[in-house]
């Protein structure tokens, strides 16, 4: 199917009510049609004749509009081609037909059902890959430009002695802040263990200020959280009040309500900031959804803010 592209988006496009009747009952109408036309059923058998209408129903529209068709075509069957059959009376025979037919019908409405789900889950994984592989290429250009900065900002900090050792202690930092990224433990996380490991491979001196309640945050929470948290360090480094001397960053984070967070990124002492002309990647993790409710980014002269809201 991968091969069939026009296939593939025909069978997992979302259908409205209405077009799915319609295909329903032309998918039954052709099958009779074209009995109709081959022997009007003269030949027996005329059940085989709709098979591929249900088999059709069922890949492309699903299995209800497949039991649909299964019904409709045992009963444009039975009245059609054998309008001699009394429709109270049925032999042995007659039922042992009928449960055949329902048997196999069931057997293609699985069947078809099974395909739907292995394209679906296929589409899926294919999507989900391309979105990974977009992901590590953005993170890796941003963990070469970090290092870079990393190693300048360390180098004027703490002079070419004590570079080495200063260096390797931030990159470690970095390399946890990473493994809590990539986390999938299941339990909650402090929310300043969190923010103090993220920043920690950005932390010189008091650039950083943290203030807030001892709070926890769920793990689907404290990945996104870090991402966030990750991209705005990054952008600060780079663009924003940790790119230079003197330049600060203060978070802060308040319980609004019983399970609600609210936290503040604030930039100060920087360059001045421009708003951005494009979205880039990493602007799709500053925002809701996955655990953060509403993310705001405000591009004010004097520095960054942000303000995101924590589902605890």
């Amino acid at each position: 199917m991968t091969r069939l592209p026009i296939v593939e988006r025909a069978i997992l496009r979302p259908k409205g009510h209405l077009e799915t009747i319609l295909w329903t009952l032309g998918a039954v109408a052709i099958a009779t049609l074209t009995r109709l036309a081959i022997d009007r059923g003269e030949s027996g058998a005329p059940f085989v004749t709709y098979f591929p209408a249900v088999v059709l129903a069922s890949l492309f529209l699903g299995w209800r509009a497949a039991a649909v068709a299964a019904v409709l075509s045992a009963a444009i069957a039975n009245r059609l081609f054998r309008p001699e059959l009394p429709i109270t009376a049925f032999d042995a025979a007659d039922f042992i037909m009928a449960a055949l037919f329902a048997f196999s019908c069931a057997i293609l409405i699985n069947a078809g059902q099974l395909v739907r789900r292995l394209l679906a889950a296929e589409h899926e994984a294919r999507d989900r890959e391309a979105l990974l592989n977009g992901e590590l290429k953005h993170r890796v250009r941003n963990m070469l430009t970090v290092t870079q900065s990393l190693a300048a900002s360390t180098l004027r900090h703490a002079g070419p002695n004590l570079f080495l050792d200063a260096f390797t202690r931030r990159l470690t930092a970095m390399a946890k802040a990473t493994d809590l990224v990539t986390s999938s433990a299941d339990g909650k996380t402090m929310l300043r263990d969190l923010v103090e490991t993220t920043i920690a491979a950005f932390r010189v001196g008091e650039n950083f200020q943290l203030r807030g309640p001892d709070c926890k945050v769920p793990q689907s929470t404290c990945v996104p959280l870090a991402l966030a948290i990750h991209e705005l360090s990054t952008n600060a480094l780079k663009y924003g009040s940790l790119s230079c001397e003197g330049g600060r960053v203060t978070i802060t984070w308040v319980q609004d309500q019983p399970g609600n967070l609210s936290l503040r990124w604030k930039e100060e002492g920087g360059p001045t900031v421009r708003q951005p002309t494009r979205r880039g990647m990493g602007s799709s993790l500053l925002r809701s959804g996955h655990g953060l409710g509403g993310v705001q980014v405000a591009f004010h002269p004097s520095g960054l803010e942000c303000s995101i809201q924590i589902r605890s």
